[in-house]
């Protein structure tokens, strides 16, 4: 998903405080899904750090009135991405099925799996379930990989994740999920064969 980032630095900007404000309610009002939202500037760190702290935003700053920035983190611990989570998502009765960690070969296909999961995501329809067999189990456990993001994502919207219990114990990621439900070939098959539509990566 896409990173917002808020430019309040004294070249761009008048009144910092406002700026944030102004982006902040864009962003809501649009339904922009972000994964992170990030404030740098070089001035107004006091009345930004204020702002956001009287508006319920937990926030983490690094840096100082010279040069700093800011990274929402949400309220109460929850991030950013769930309180803006206003966009209406639909549920198409389609099975999404992988059976690798990527696209293709090398790190080439994974980068090409991850901005194909980022696009699936920043839509409004999304498949019922998602399958995954093999390598794509590896998916559910590696927090390093955008995917990993989406995954959730879609999950909190009402997405089936399964993934085979074989695999996970071959790949040795059982206990690392972060992500899905625990499957078995058996259910995952059949899931295919009762869909009316299934899409292969």
């Amino acid at each position: 998903m896409k990173e917002a980032k808020i430019d309040i630095t004294r070249l761009v900007c008048n009144d910092p405080v406002m700026k944030v404000k102004s982006v902040l309610e864009q962003i809501k009002e649009k339904n922009i899904v972000v994964s992170k939202i990030a404030i740098f500037g070089d001035y107004a760190l006091e009345d930004v750090e204020n702002f956001l702290i009287n508006n319920g935003y937990i926030i983490e700053t690094v840096g100082d009135e010279n040069r700093f920035s800011i990274t929402l983190k949400g309220k109460e611990e929850i991030e950013v991405l769930e309180f803006l989570e206003e966009k209406v998502i639909s549920l198409e009765d389609k099975i999404l099925f992988l059976k690798d960690d990527r696209v293709g070969d090398n790190e080439f296909g994974k980068r090409l799996l991850d901005r194909l999961f980022v696009a699936l995501a920043e839509g409004s329809v999304f498949p019922k379930e998602i399958l995954l067999l093999n390598r794509a189990v590896l998916l559910c456990a590696d927090s390093s990989r955008e995917t990993m993001e989406e995954l959730q994502y879609m999950q909190r919207k009402g997405v089936k994740i399964l993934a085979c219990k074989t695999c996970l114990e071959h790949y040795g990621v059982l206990n690392r999920m972060s992500v899905g439900e625990i499957s078995s070939a058996s259910v995952i098959m059949q899931k295919m064969m009762s869909s009316s539509g299934v899409i292969c990566l």
